[in-house]
């Protein structure tokens, strides 16, 4: 996973780097939604996509690593578990300290709460790398450190094979982050460094966990009124193409019978 892990770096110092013009464009693209100008918000949404692509900006490329560990954990989980529940013989004495017995879960708790603990820890320096600064970074941020915490009572039931795999993980993956904080291992690596940008200039603020929920649900409120208020003009355009003429004069030209002695025709003109 080295490999991806040095392309995910190298993209979120650039994405870092340039987070005032991407946030520039952000805010104004989210004021031309708020107005419902959907060609101001195209234009700059094809703005921002030049200013990525030419500066070589991918924000999936962010996500590259958990996707690609993703299938390992799930096979090395489902693995184990069935390792344990049969279970393997060499399991049963395979552990070391106070976890002998790899196919129970702990009795001390100790192998889960120093699970979430290197976990908590490896999402804090990750994300204290990257510096997500951004309003959206910042709630995912607040996701990650929750994480932890929320899968504790979940692991003090698992055998100790897959959190002796887990917890090893989690180790490798504290060295790797801090190992790449160095900067003379970045430079080697060919990973920008990381510009610190003042939180107070720059145009989108911070606002806390609970004020980007509330920015967040306002934004989804506004985008799903515009949604629906363009769907009725749709709709009532559909019905003025369709149905009958609403009538918006006093008297119906195409049944008047007496002509009018000073209306001229094009004929007499």
């Amino acid at each position: 996973m080295f490999p991806l892990v040095i392309i995910a770096q190298r993209n979120a110092a650039r994405m870092n780097n340039y987070m005032p013009q991407l946030q520039v464009l952000q805010l104004k693209m989210t004021e031309a939604r708020k107005m419902g100008n959907q060609l101001e918000v195209a234009r700059y949404s094809q703005e921002m996509m030049g200013f990525m692509k030419d500066k070589q900006l991918n924000p999936f490329k962010n996500m590259i690593v958990p996707l690609a560990q993703m299938p390992v954990f799930i096979s090395f989980f489902m693995g184990l578990r069935q390792m344990a529940n049969v279970p393997v013989d060499s399991l049963r004495d395979g552990g070391l300290f106070w976890f002998l017995d790899l196919t129970v879960p702990d009795q001390y708790f100790a192998l889960p709460i120093i699970t979430s603990a290197t976990l908590w820890a490896t999402i804090e320096v990750g994300t204290d790398s990257a510096r997500l600064s951004a309003q959206n970074m910042q709630t995912m941020k607040y996701v990650l450190r929750a994480l932890p915490l929320f899968i504790l009572p979940f692991t003090v039931n698992f055998p100790g094979a897959i959190l002796c795999y887990w917890l090893s993980s989690n180790f490798i993956s504290l060295i790797q982050v801090g190992f790449l904080r160095i900067p003379a291992v970045r430079d080697y690596f060919k990973i920008d460094a990381l510009l610190k940008h003042n939180p107070e200039k720059l145009p989108i603020k911070s606002k806390g966990f609970v004020g980007g929920i509330k920015e967040s649900w306002t934004n989804l409120k506004i985008t799903r009124e515009l949604e629906e208020r363009r769907r009725l003009d749709e709709l009532q355009f559909q019905r003025a193409g369709k149905g009958p003429v609403v009538k918006t004069y006093k008297y119906d030209p195409t049944k008047q019978t007496a002509k009018d002695p000073h209306a001229v025709s094009a004929k007499e003109r």
